[in-house]
């Protein structure tokens, strides 16, 4: 089989999130299993500057610097024109390869020529309906035309890739079978009716059992709809946006087409995320040197003026309504008076008020630089990798945080219900809550300390966190199942 990865970020080429390291993941453990898989993204601005004029862009937020492994990038010579926003666009192709991973990108400057993936930080581009549809239009042309490889399947990531099953299949009719990933719900590209003609889509599609929506059109509903399976990042996601709660208006669209819909957890890179291998670390450390990772905490705590011998509770994540930082807010002085410290990494629309806390507080403090090598710094010092969300589909920093040795502390929604087991239960390994309130939130912190404080069994439970399963391996070979079930299946 060959599968075509169709996604808008890849680490390290272009990452504002976690479809970055999925995309990268599991593009990486197909090959690794011999399913011959590619990625195909946007050429943005950032990385023809970095990979094909070799500027240093080592300050761009959406590029990572610490991958080592080499890629070539090489133009192919082809192009394919679409035609959006009522006007044609010409998409030159160029190709990948490098030693774990190969691909694709398409390039058309005036459309990605832009300091952003998406937008300015907090900000989205009022054109990327138009955008990342052309996108879609340029991949499947090139499909038709012969241009890039010929793949049997597609897999398309999220709103902004959401067009591809629809072209591909109710449009130009190719011979090819379809999967689309939803990552999060709460984006589902709504734009008002008239973009479905910029689209260059047909009128027909403008009715409930398509694209209409209140009046309005939904990306997402093409992915789901024409998609031959679709998967979410989570099995209990994928029951929770079955409900109103979580379903944002597509419950009942979800509920009709739940007989192909599946939720397979994400994993991480375990190769690249190795604290015995790990060189952004300070000290490298296994389950079997357990000793080593304290020196970890150490020196995290020095640069920070704590105290190592309390525990340390901490985020690495968007600092959002959706992680529940406005429960951190509001608990806050509370969290001052417990015989703990905290430290909060990342950057969001809590954050001057996170950082105003560490400026009240000793115990709070905040770091809003937000590297790969310094994340992995903290998630190998950390006692506890704190993640309060109102929802989560999957969850990354809780996996990355176990593997690096933090016991989690989790609300129990989506992908870190299925991730995380309370210490209550048999076999349970973290902290975990049931409803997003102040009051819960703070039991569970109380909780973790008084883990904490009982050595014997924090240790015990350390290890045990380190040796668990949620490897990108095993999420591939789930994938690779899914694929070959529809693989076989005929048109």
């Amino acid at each position: 089989m060959k599968i075509g990865i169709i996604s808008t970020e890849i680490y390290p080429l272009a990452k504002a999130g976690g479809l970055a390291d999925f995309t990268y993941s599991l593009a990486k453990y197909l090959n690794k299993n011999s399913v011959s898989a590619y990625f195909i993204l946007p050429l943005y601005k950032a990385i023809e500057e970095k990979y094909l004029q070799k500027k240093n862009v080592k300050s761009h937020p959406e590029i990572g610097d610490e991958y080592t492994k080499k890629l070539e990038i090489t133009d192919t010579g082809k192009e394919v024109d679409v035609t959006v926003g009522f006007r044609k666009y010409k998409f030159r192709i160029y190709k990948v390869q490098g030693e774990e991973i190969q691909g694709y990108l398409f390039d058309n400057k005036e459309l990605f020529g832009r300091d952003f993936i998406y937008g300015p930080p907090g900000e989205a581009y009022a054109d990327n309906d138009i955008r990342f549809g052309g996108f879609c239009w340029a991949v499947a042309q090139a499909l038709k035309e012969g241009k890039i490889e010929n793949f049997e399947i597609l897999h398309s990531n999220d709103w902004l890739t959401a067009l591809v099953p629809l072209i591909t299949k109710k449009i130009l009719g190719l011979p090819v079978k379809n999967v689309f990933t939803i990552h999060n719900m709460a984006y589902q590209g709504f734009y008002p009716k008239e973009e479905l003609y910029k689209l260059n889509l047909p009128e027909s599609l403008y009715n409930m059992e398509y694209l209409e929506f209140y009046g309005l059109i939904n990306i997402m509903k093409a992915g789901i709809i024409f998609s031959d399976y679709v998967t979410t990042v989570s099995p209990t996601y994928a029951e929770e946006i079955t409900t109103y709660e979580y379903g944002y208006g597509l419950e009942g669209l979800i509920k009709k087409y739940k007989w192909k819909i599946k939720g397979i957890i994400n994993g991480i890179d375990y190769e690249t995320l190795n604290p015995q291998r790990d060189n952004s670390i300070y000290f490298k450390f296994s389950s079997k040197s357990i000793q080593a990772r304290e020196k970890n905490k150490v020196e995290l705590c020095k640069s920070y003026n704590l105290d190592p011998q309390k525990a340390l509770i901490g985020t690495v994540s968007r600092m959002t309504h959706q992680k529940g930082f406005h429960l951190i807010v509001a608990t806050a002085d509370r969290l001052s008076r417990l015989n703990a410290n905290f430290l909060f990494v990342g950057i969001g629309e809590y954050q001057l008020q996170i950082l105003k806390l560490a400026e009240k507080y000793s115990n709070i403090k905040v770091e809003t630089r937000f590297t790969e090598a310094f994340s992995r710094k903290v998630f190998a010092s950390l006692d506890f990798i704190l993640v309060p969300s109102i929802f989560e589909p999957c969850g990354i920093s809780q996996l990355i945080g176990m593997r690096y040795g933090a016991i989690p502390i989790v609300r129990e929604t989506g992908g870190l219900s299925d991730t995380v087991r309370d210490i209550s239960e048999k076999g349970g390994y973290g902290i975990t809550f049931k409803n997003p309130t102040e009051e819960e939130l703070l039991c569970a912190i109380k909780r973790s300390i008084e883990l904490y404080e009982n050595k014997t069994k924090f240790k015990k439970l350390r290890k045990e966190v380190m040796m668990l399963d949620f490897s990108a391996e095993k999420m591939a070979n789930e994938y690779i199942k899914v694929y070959t079930e529809i693989y076989q299946k005929p048109f």
